[in-house]
């Protein structure tokens, strides 16, 4: 398990009240695209702003970081590997 440490200019503004329909539907998705990975291939984690939603205020901004982390790092993984992109 990774820890980031956060920068402090880490900015995530409120968002409305969660659409729990869309919500379950972002996690349906992702448990589409992670359930296609070859193993070993990093899972896609998504904090989608309906989860974000959910969360108390003080997570949000870790959650954002760790969130854009991940795919940065998911998407450097890829271009290493281009023959685990079927999409």
């Amino acid at each position: 398990m990774k820890h980031y440490k956060l920068p402090k200019d880490v900015d995530f503004p409120d968002i409305e009240p969660v659409d729990k329909a869309a919500m379950d539907a972002a996690h349906e998705e992702l448990e589409r695209i992670n359930a296609g990975k070859p193993k070993g291939t990093p899972k896609v984690i998504c904090f989608t702003p309906e989860l974000l939603r959910m969360m108390p205020a003080k997570n949000r901004a870790m959650y954002k970081y760790v969130w854009l982390r991940h795919v940065q790092e998911y998407e450097e993984y890829m271009r290493q590997h281009p023959e685990l992109d079927r999409d």
